[in-house]
């Protein structure tokens, strides 16, 4: 999934650099207490409530430059209906109306004011600015609504987070940590709330387990999928194959509510490993991770229970189930937990790795195996009632 990846992707970068030691493979774990589908697909699909479809995209394979994409790591509609594409390899965040004009470019690759060393993702503020974080170069950069850069947070340790949601007075975010003992390191990820500085005001999650350079993808199994809704509180699942989890937090961090849901763990096949291998590969050694690192990295042969958390306009909570073969969603009330409907992208078989991504504002889409060039498209729901 495209958030999962990228963020997989920086996380590892963030480690190996952290880390140049290697120690003995860590022994392989197995569990055969829960049910597994084998196969080359994954299960047949669910009743599904409502349908998206994809109505357009932006980008074309040669021809205008500001419509030649490099590697698209994120897409998001903004409160005036523009749409904003961040482009790692460019380096830049650009800027397109809604039929896909190109309007303006938003930062660059650097260590200055406004500029970052790596693009990985932004955040949309409610007034239509932007934070992005630069994790490679120790700092938040902050644009207002006129695209226009403001201020830069610096002073986090060992990195600033990954990835932001922004609340009322600060933002949430993912962020990774280590911890360096005489003899062993310990890394993981922790959610947080910060307001006017680094220090971190209050603490959601954190997840910590000792570093094996030779078992990165136990590494991985570390973060957490988050998002917040329209009264701050903080949603989380954990990175997991084993379990379908989801917990609401208020905003000091007590506990609202919990899902806990039971479904069998699905099996990837050899060709989904293959192919997930190689695309976090190439997406680690584009970020500056050495070929022979990048291939340190094994495949978790599990599908992961949830592979994205993101809120609507509606404040329903929208949970990427990724052991499906397209886009299928279970959706909640953000106040109750209650399961309201299910959804689903309806993605022909050139689009079937279409990743939808759900926000206040729109939905678009990002297709990270698509042989094609790269591009964003335009996603609307076929009943125009779903999102008010």
């Amino acid at each position: 999934m495209k958030k999962k990846f990228s963020l997989i992707c920086t996380f590892l970068l963030l480690a190996l650099l952290a880390c140049g030691d290697n120690t003995e493979p860590a022994e392989a774990q197995t569990d055969d207490s829960q049910t597994s589908v084998e196969g080359t697909t994954g299960p047949a699909l669910p009743g599904i409530d409502h349908w998206l479809a994809i109505t357009d995209s932006i980008g074309v394979e040669m021809g205008d430059s500001n419509l030649v994409f490099g590697q698209i790591v994120d897409a998001q509609f903004l409160p005036d209906g523009n749409i904003a594409v961040a482009d790692m390899q460019k380096n830049k965040i650009s800027i397109f109306t809604a039929e896909g004009e190109f309007v303006t470019a938003v930062g660059r690759k650097g260590s200055g004011p406004g500029e970052y060393l790596m693009l990985s993702t932004f955040e949309v503020t409610e007034d239509g600015g932007f934070i992005v974080p630069d994790v490679m170069g120790g700092k938040l950069n902050f644009y207002d609504s006129e695209y226009s850069f403001t201020d830069a947070m610096t002073g986090f340790f060992p990195t600033p987070p990954m990835m932001i949601s922004s609340v009322d007075g600060g933002f949430v975010g993912l962020k990774p940590e280590f911890e360096q003992g005489e003899d062993e390191m310990h890394m993981g990820m922790g959610i947080y709330l910060w307001t006017d500085s680094a220090a971190a005001d209050v603490e959601y999650a954190r997840n910590m387990i000792l570093f094996d350079m030779n078992d990165l993808a136990a590494t991985v199994k570390t973060m957490v999928f988050f998002d917040t809704d329209r009264n701050d509180n903080v949603l989380s699942a954990p990175y997991s194959t084993e379990e379908y989890i989801i917990t609401s937090q208020s905003p000091d961090g007590e506990q609202r509510w919990q899902i806990v849901e039971d479904f069998p763990r699905v099996k990837k096949s050899d060709e989904e490993i293959a192919e997930e291998q190689e695309l976090i590969r190439s997406r680690m050694v584009a970020a500056g991770t050495p070929a022979e690192m990048a291939d340190l990295f094994q495949i978790e042969e599990y599908k992961v229970f949830v592979g994205q958390l993101e809120v609507d306009n509606m404040n329903r909570l929208w949970v990427l189930s990724s052991v499906y073969d397209t886009a299928v969603y279970r959706i909640y009330d953000c106040e109750t937990g209650e399961f309201l409907f299910t959804a689903a992208l309806r993605a022909d078989e050139a689009h079937e790795d279409m990743v939808p991504s759900i926000s206040d504002y729109g939905i678009t889409g990002l297709d990270a195996y698509s042989d094609e060039w790269s591009r964003v498209y335009i996603i609307q729901p076929e009943d125009p009632a779903l999102f008010e």
